[in-house]
């Protein structure tokens, strides 16, 4: 996208980004509908196809196999590596967590950002970030705080989640430097559909057609959202937009509400409003490169 393409109309941004968001996490809900009955590696696989299909779409309007080559094998294994794990392991989370409680856990990404930067980018860490970090975490305490006096440690799930997300985070900040997005997008679909097709041998089911249905919606939501999500840089710039990706909590706050009658406590509505508080301030808090790092 060339400077040049760009219009400088912010609320159709903020519209397509606010909207391309729900559908990602519609995405979430159709999946959960699925795997709340069926294996969650035999639900990715069939996704994948779907978004495989989709994916490829995209590669043509890009320019067909040219738009699929590689500079650096070893980033994009890593890439693709980073999001089977984290994808497999939210995927479950969702299959045993409510909507809104797995997706509000999961935005302490921004915050684990942030304290891997220093070793990662050799930026220093301000007051400010310090305080938003710590505060964003107790946030996040406050919405792992059981409600009854055993701990389900199915809680911290989306916590690793957010951790490994924010490594592949680092890592695609370098692989864009060089690969394009739609490659990246392709080998890391192509890699995690065949590695839950390794899944088969433990305890596939027969899907009826409703699965299916559920499953190819979730990745035309999935794919419709990463569109809006991106086109909306067409017409405000990044730095606009990076807050209203916490709409996807609002989003599942009222898709949890509509589909599972989800209903949070007054410490999870705390919590959450810690999470996005601290991770604005994240966004927005410039940072400083150490003097003594080598950037990359």
């Amino acid at each position: 996208m060339t400077l040049d393409s760009r219009e400088h109309r912010p609320v159709r941004g903020i519209i397509l980004s606010v909207f391309g968001i729900g559908c990602i996490t519609f995405n979430d809900a159709m999946m959960k509908l699925v795997v709340d009955d069926h294996p969650v590696g035999q639900a990715i696989f069939v996704r994948g196809v779907f978004a495989i299909l989709l994916v490829s779409l995209l590669v043509y309007k890009q320019g067909g196999v040219r738009s699929l080559k590689v500079h650096s094998v070893s980033l994009q294994f890593w890439c693709a590596l980073l999001l089977v794990l984290p994808l497999f392991l939210f995927i479950y989370s969702l299959s045993q967590l409510p909507l809104s409680i797995a997706t509000i856990i999961y935005f302490t990404n921004p915050l684990f950002v942030c304290l891997l930067a220093p070793i990662w980018l050799g930026e220093r860490v301000t007051w400010v970030l310090g305080t938003a970090v710590t505060v964003g975490f107790v946030g996040a305490a406050l919405v792992l705080a059981p409600s009854s006096s055993a701990f389900e440690w199915i809680l911290l799930g989306p916590l690793v989640v957010a951790l490994l997300s924010a490594f592949r985070e680092l890592i695609l900040r370098h692989a864009m430097a060089r690969e394009t997005a739609v490659s990246t997008l392709f080998y890391s679909s192509v890699v995690v559909t065949l590695i839950a097709a390794c899944t088969y041998p433990f305890g596939w089911v027969v899907m009826e057609w409703r699965e299916y249905s559920l499953l190819a919606t979730a990745a035309c939501g999935f794919g419709i959202g990463i569109y809006c999500v991106t086109e909306s840089l067409r017409f405000a710039p990044a730095s606009l937009l990076a807050p209203y990706k916490y709409s996807a909590i609002i989003w599942a706050l009222i898709l949890g509400y509509v589909l599972w009658n989800e209903t949070p406590t007054s410490m999870v509505w705390l919590g959450t409003a810690l999470i996005i508080a601290s991770g604005v301030a994240v966004l927005y808090e410039p940072r400083e490169a150490a003097a003594d790092v080598t950037r990359l």
